[in-house]
């Protein structure tokens, strides 16, 4: 009986959890290093690469075997968000091993939903500090976008020009600002402000990502890796801090941080996963299962903890009832 009770009890509260805790709450570990010395160490670490005194930490068999048993967002301290070149090798050009940082790759650097929802999971699930948008020198990506704004485009498979989009604005920025600007000397400041566009981007479309940048519990830098050296310059942090206090501001950004959110009227609607079809549905239909759900559990608690609770009787048979609707909305 004691069991009994104490299981539905467990299950209660694992609904509270479920339903109510947001991105960054209890549930986060906020004992890492701070987002300035997860940076400074990133910094030693790139000096260390450039310098070619490399130590390779985390990288021998114990931190293995540790990485396959182990939570990652135990350890990781930053997540990075770069380009999918071959010459950016983001653990070794900052000296870092298994486990030390989350790492997205996307020709251009991009920021879409894909790569903004996978630096709110290294954000709020993985619990890094520090987010990095890493650019790069020589970006064919940003060139080729370049080159198609100047004139000088080519024909691209079919996939590639919805892929770079997002480069557009930054190149036209550049562009408008410096009309004397051309050939490489266009490129590499476009190449920068794309690194800034992206950090815009993340900020417009993730509250999430703005509310731990503004508590200070994750610091948004940006930096541009140089491919003939292997040195990363770090870009000013007053303007990544501009930039959100801009997104903060702005009335189309995205407002809710969660999935469950019913919508803003700015294209910021709730989602969900739809397990059955991978696509994506209003959240209205899971906020009320989630609602009835709840209701349900608690319920069930009540009369697990009823003092003449009876497996047999009809407080068992109501139990029974319930726990199996109960697993038939968690079904849905």
């Amino acid at each position: 009986m004691l069991r009994k009770r104490l299981g539905l009890g467990l299950l209660v509260a694992g609904l509270l959890l479920a339903f109510v805790l947001p991105c960054g709450t209890a549930l986060a570990k906020w004992d890492k290093a701070s987002p300035d010395q997860v940076q400074a160490e990133m910094a030693k670490g790139n000096a260390r690469f450039v310098n070619q005194e490399s130590i390779h930490p985390n990288s021998g068999i114990d931190r293995l075997t540790l990485a396959g048993k182990e939570n990652q967002g135990d350890y990781a301290v930053a997540t990075v968000l770069t380009c999918s070149d071959s010459r950016v090798p983001v653990e070794r050009l900052f000296d870092m091993g298994v486990m030390d940082i989350f790492v997205i790759r996307v020709a251009g650097n991009v920021m879409k939903t894909d790569e903004i929802g996978s630096i709110e999971y290294g954000a709020c699930h993985v619990n890094t500090p520090l987010v990095v948008v890493l650019g790069h020198t020589q970006c064919g990506a940003v060139t080729a976008v370049t080159n198609e704004l100047v004139g000088h485009g080519h024909p691209l498979e079919r996939n590639i020009p919805p892929l770079v989009a997002p480069i557009i604005p930054a190149v036209e920025q550049t562009m408008k600002a410096d009309p004397e600007l051309e050939g490489s000397g266009l490129v590499e400041k476009a190449i920068e402000a794309n690194v800034w566009q992206g950090i815009h981007n993340l900020f417009m479309q993730s509250a999430a990502v703005r509310d731990l940048a503004k508590s200070g519990k994750i610091k948004v830098v940006g930096a541009i890796y140089h491919v003939g050296t292997g040195e990363v310059s770090w870009l000013p942090d007053d303007k990544a801090a501009a930039i959100l206090n801009e997104a903060e501001n702005d009335p189309a950004r995205a407002m809710n941080p969660m999935s469950s959110a019913e919508g803003s009227g700015h294209g910021d609607g709730g989602e969900k996963i739809d397990s059955k079809h991978g696509e994506h549905s209003g959240s209205g239909f899971k906020s009320l299962i989630s609602g009835i759900a709840l209701i349900l559990a608690l319920v069930l608690a009540f009369v697990a903890l009823t003092q003449n609770f009876k497996q047999d009787g009809l407080c068992g048979k109501i139990r029974s009832a319930l726990e199996t609707l109960w697993h038939g909305l968690r079904g849905r």
